[in-house]
């Protein structure tokens, strides 16, 4: 049996953890997401969600670097530099960024304010937070870093989420694209953290364990990222 070396073993990686992020914009839950007609209420629905999804997005991250070792945790750092306190393309955190898009569509700042995730969006964010905080650090890097691939326009034929959703709205909406700063943001953003991150996880695998560790992570994020996006199209069609 041939013995793969940390190389062959992270480009292997590489190519797996891609075509998983390709294939999620053909799962039925990902459909549901893309092909419902979009409203602008459903557009204002999706953004609301968002916010409380950087939340947990954040809870996630701290609970997989408490537990890194110390350069990962540096590289953790950096990343949450751009998303809790300011994000040098914007000018501001990742959470203001998300809740001025929902304000540009008309979100009132009252209900904004009084705002609060759907049971199905709550239940999704529980299984992400637990993924982070149980599985090993590699994997549940791992688990954080596949958001960001499936985000990453450059990897992702078509372009990623935000690229993918931003265009909707401009296209059913006749929404201007300059309005939607938080998905703007994340086109851009979400390439350099894809690309930050994955370096550490490059670095981490050393072994076929390793390997199985941190495609597991990115196998758990698929079903709950797949998961997320069927309750936004459920909260969407509920409207």
């Amino acid at each position: 049996m041939k013995i793969l070396v940390p190389s062959d073993l992270t480009s292997r990686l590489n190519a797996e953890l891609t075509a998983l992020a390709i294939a999620q914009f053909d799962t039925p839950e990902f459909r549901l997401m893309m092909e419902t007609p979009l409203t602008m209420d459903r557009a204002r629905f999706a953004a609301v969600q968002m916010v409380f999804y950087n939340v947990n997005r954040r809870d996630c991250w701290a609970y997989v670097q408490a537990r890194a070792p110390w350069d990962v945790k540096r590289v953790i750092w950096e990343h949450e530099k751009d998303e809790l306190f300011n994000d040098p393309r914007a000018g501001t955190d990742h959470r203001a960024l998300m809740s001025k898009e929902a304000l540009a569509l008309g979100v009132s700042e009252e209900a904004l304010r009084h705002a609060q995730p759907t049971p199905l969006v709550d239940a999704v964010f529980m299984g992400f937070a637990h993924a982070a905080a149980t599985l090993p650090w590699l994997g549940g890097l791992t688990l954080n870093h596949f958001l960001e691939r499936r985000n990453n326009s450059e990897l992702i034929p078509g372009g990623g989420y935000s690229k993918r959703f931003r265009d909707k709205m401009v296209r059913e909406l006749g929404v201007p694209s300059h309005i939607l700063i938080s998905s703007n943001v994340h086109i851009d953003a979400d390439v350099d953290h894809s690309d930050s991150v994955w370096e550490a996880i490059a670095g981490a695998v050393q072994s076929e364990s390793d390997y199985r560790t941190a495609l597991d992570g990115a196998q758990t994020c698929a079903i709950l990222d797949r998961a997320f996006r069927a309750a936004l199209g459920y909260g969407m069609l509920s409207l």
